[in-house]
């Protein structure tokens, strides 16, 4: 999926939620005598939406492998599974207080930054990829094809 003009409204949105977290996270962090924690209230709001965000992108893999399910377009779906999940990193980062805590945290985080960095690379490559290979195998055709096209 290219991003293009149909994602505007996901990214305004995006940036939006985003720039709303931080702003609350600056004056929570400095009233907290022990700093952001993942335990306290605005902590636990953190973790839940960005669980939530993390939620929706993986049921992406879901709403594809059961095609009969009419819950909205695929488009849609691919736009949430992308802003959204790019939205969950910062708002569990946000809800560690930029921590990763013991050995199982600190596993699990960087699992997570792996996923995300990969979400990163694999969105580069959608957006990407189409051109560059229409531009560099123009006359690439499909194997059952090739005496038609020849």
């Amino acid at each position: 999926m290219r991003i293009d003009q149909t994602h505007r409204n996901w990214f305004l949105v995006s940036v939006v939620v985003l720039a709303a977290a931080a702003v609350a996270y600056i004056p929570y962090s400095e009233r907290s005598p022990a700093g952001a924690t993942g335990g306290s209230v605005m902590g636990l709001v953190y973790g839940s939406v960005g669980s939530a965000f993390m939620l929706f992108a993986g049921l992406l893999g879901a709403r594809k492998t059961v095609r009969t399910w009419r819950l909205g377009r695929a488009t849609n779906w691919m736009r949430g599974h992308l802003w959204l999940g790019a939205l969950s990193f910062p708002l569990i980062l946000f809800h560690g207080g930029f921590h990763f805590g013991g050995a199982l945290t600190r596993t699990l985080m960087w699992l997570f930054v792996a996923v995300y960095a990969s979400g990163f690379f694999g969105t580069a490559l959608q957006h990407f990829m189409p051109r560059f290979t229409t531009e560099r195998l123009p006359m690439e055709t499909i194997y059952e094809q090739i005496g038609r096209v020849r």
